[in-house]
């Protein structure tokens, strides 16, 4: 099933409005969607990033400080092995 760019871009929009609102629990869904519809992965990583850069990177924080990108390259490596079994 073909998706268009406006649907895309709509998902983009969303996720970027939860990002910065930090609703974390609300754009994974939306990552998941947009990894599993879309060839392009690097959704989840840069939502990562991005709610790292907005709440997170201080460098007391050590580790945690950077929770958002480990958790987002873990979900992109669980949903491409799920993938590759499903399909």
């Amino acid at each position: 099933m073909k998706y268009s760019i406006i649907f895309r871009i709509l998902l983009y929009l969303a996720l970027a409005f939860t990002v910065i609102n930090g609703w974390w629990f609300v754009s994974i869904p939306l990552i998941i969607i947009g990894i599993w519809l879309f060839s392009f992965k690097f959704e989840i990583l840069i939502a990562g990033i991005v709610y790292d850069a907005l709440f997170g990177m201080v460098g007391s924080m050590g580790v945690k400080g950077y929770i958002g990108t480990i958790v987002a390259v873990v979900i992109l490596g669980s949903i491409y092995l799920l993938k590759k079994v499903v399909r």
